[in-house]
């Protein structure tokens, strides 16, 4: 296929310059996770007493992954770190909350880029791992502005495509490979509303959702079916397919095509 990625950015560039009312939309995901990192600072003394830091609320209890943080971070650190993850790579993380995976990630990496929309949540990462082996970079949604070229051998992303709507994630999926390197290996993980526990979360929701309008950061109708075709059409190499390890979603680990091969027609 003949490398077009220059179009994705362009078509970025033209989304930038776009209407008051594109930009407002742009920040939606921005917004919402800034304000759930402030109101974490008063949940923290009442419905998460006892947790220190914003995110290890979630376990992914509801998606059928654990029932405990400890049971959730030995999971993660079990099927989607050891695996893959080497002490001379180089991680890219998309999504961070408040640290919970990247705290994990951090152990077993050399270095650790963390990227997230959120102000807060990338002030809430730092506070929890410091500056030692570890960058920050605040994302906007559309381009990896920030994040160096063929910076990073792994990109991981876990609980943050299952609030990106589609187009947002095969948007994330043109960049990926720009900042890969050596295995450019990808851990993915998004929602999959033809699950059993998928499509009743779908039930409970949709009705807060009309009119294009997101309310709070709702889970994406988003299915593996859609996940597989963005893959493939983009040139990824798929290596494993998980819908077992949290049953409502879907877990990818596959290889990102070089840059320059990624067709987006």
């Amino acid at each position: 296929m003949t490398g077009i990625i220059s179009r994705a950015m362009d078509k970025v560039r033209l989304l930038r310059n776009s209407t008051p009312k594109n930009a407002e939309r742009i920040g939606d995901y921005e917004r919402e996770w800034d304000r759930y990192a402030e109101n974490w600072k008063i949940w923290k003394k009442t419905k998460y007493a006892g947790l220190t830091h914003v995110g290890d609320e979630w376990i992914e209890k509801d998606a059928g992954a654990a029932s405990s943080l400890n049971e959730f971070q030995s999971l993660i650190e079990t099927s989607f770190i050891n695996p893959y993850i080497a002490a001379q790579d180089d991680v890219l993380e998309i999504g961070v909350g408040g640290g919970n995976t990247s705290q994990l990630l951090l152990k077993h990496c050399r270095n650790l880029i963390c990227a997230d929309i959120s102000s807060e949540m990338l002030k809430a990462t730092r506070n929890r791992l410091g500056t030692k082996r570890v960058s920050y970079v605040k994302l906007d949604g559309l381009a990896f502005t920030g994040i160096k070229p063929a910076s990073a051998d792994v990109c991981f992303t876990f609980a943050t495509l299952v609030h990106l709507e589609p187009r947002d994630i095969f948007n994330y999926l043109t960049l990926i490979p720009t900042v890969l390197k050596g295995k450019r290996l990808c851990i993915l993980h998004h929602a999959n509303v033809l699950s059993d526990r998928g499509w009743q979360l779908f039930l409970r929701e949709w009705k807060d959702n009309l009119m294009g309008q997101r309310c709070g950061a709702p889970f994406s109708v988003m299915t593996d079916g859609i996940m597989e075709r963005f893959l493939t059409h983009l040139g990824y190499e798929i290596i494993l397919k998980d819908t077992q390890s949290l049953p409502r979603d879907c877990v990818w680990i596959c290889k990102a095509p070089h840059s320059e091969s990624v067709s987006t027609r």
